[in-house]
């Protein structure tokens, strides 16, 4: 019976780490490939500084977050390995990751509408197709990891890197 427990409670352990171990949600908008994007918004000086300042302000919570994020699976993991399984501690530390995964998501946009609110009409456009094209990506990223889960580990090396299914 204890095995039995001690497997529901893994499984259960297991699904809750393969949600949290999502790609980072906030990289899109404030990750390294924000210096083009600056190039074509042809920032004054100053909305140079307070853009910098947000994208700054964004990874130091960020990094904050994931590491609350990354300390609560330690103790799962440390729970689980111990085999010292504490369900109402296990049901805490997955509300608490979830939680902190949304705390990361609003930080991302508030970085993003912090950006707009220093932009003139001009760079509102641009600011808002960039989003656009880099939430686009995010989607088409989701897919193709969907699909390279469902197919296995190696389907890509069966495949070679520059033949990808991409009848999505």
């Amino acid at each position: 019976m204890k095995k039995l427990l001690f497997s529901i409670f893994s499984l259960i352990l297991l699904t809750n780490l393969t949600l949290f171990a999502q790609p980072k949600q906030d990289e899109p908008l404030m990750g390294p490939r924000h210096g083009g994007i600056k190039k074509q918004l042809k920032l004054t000086a100053e909305q140079e500084k307070k853009f910098d300042d947000f994208v700054y302000q964004h990874k130091q919570e960020a990094i904050d977050i994931r590491a609350k994020i990354q300390k609560n699976r330690l103790e799962l993991e440390k729970m689980v390995n111990g085999n010292t399984i504490d369900e109402k501690k296990l049901f805490q530390l997955t509300d608490d990751n979830s939680t902190l995964q949304g705390n990361l998501k609003n930080s991302a946009v508030k970085s993003w509408l912090e950006i707009y609110k220093i932009l003139n009409d001009d760079q509102k456009v641009i600011w808002s197709k960039h989003i656009l094209q880099m939430g686009n990506f995010q989607a088409m990223r989701e897919k193709m990891k969907g699909r390279m889960q469902g197919q296995g580990n190696n389907s890509m090396m069966k495949r070679g890197p520059n033949k990808m299914n991409r009848s999505f």
